[in-house]
C-alpha cells in the first residue's frame, strides 16, 4: 500500500510532463516553418497555448529539465515497482507456508480425532 501511494504521485506528474515534452516537441517542429498547412497552423496554436498556460510567465521553454526530472521520475517508479514486486514474492511465499501450515494441523487434528472417541469409550 505504501509503494502504490508513492507510486501514484510520480505516474501523474510523468503523465504531465509526458504532455508538456509532447507539446513542446510539435511547437519547436512547426515554429520556423513555412509555409504551414491549416492543420499544422492549428497543431502549432495549440501547442503555444498549452505551452503558455504551463510556463507561468516564463519565456523559455525548459524541455531539458522536464526530461531530466520524466527520466529520473521513471527510474524511481522502476525501483518502486521492483521493490513491489519482491514484495509481492514474499507475500506469495508466505501465503504457502501459511496454507502448509493449516494443512499439517488439520491433518494432525484429523490424526488425533479417532483417537479421542475410542478413549471415551474405554
Amino acid at each position: 500500500m505504501d509503494i502504490r501511494d508513492k507510486l501514484k504521485p510520480i505516474e501523474r506528474r510523468m503523465d504531465t510532463l509526458k504532455q508538456h515534452i509532447g507539446q513542446a516537441k510539435i511547437y519547436f517542429q512547426y515554429k520556423g516553418k513555412k509555409p504551414l498547412t491549416d492543420a499544422e497552423r492549428i497543431q502549432l496554436t495549440a501547442a503555444r497555448d498549452y505551452l503558455k498556460g504551463v510556463m507561468n510567465g516564463k519565456t523559455a521553454i525548459p524541455t531539458k529539465a522536464w526530461k531530466a526530472e520524466y527520466n529520473k521520475l521513471a527510474a524511481q517508479r522502476k525501483e518502486l515497482n521492483q521493490r513491489y514486486l519482491a514484495l509481492k514474492a514474499e507475500v506469495k511465499v508466505a501465503e504457502q507456508i501459511r496454507k502448509s501450515v493449516y494443512s499439517i494441523l488439520r491433518q494432525e487434528q484429523r490424526e488425533q480425532a479417532p483417537r479421542r472417541t475410542q478413549d471415551v469409550e474405554l
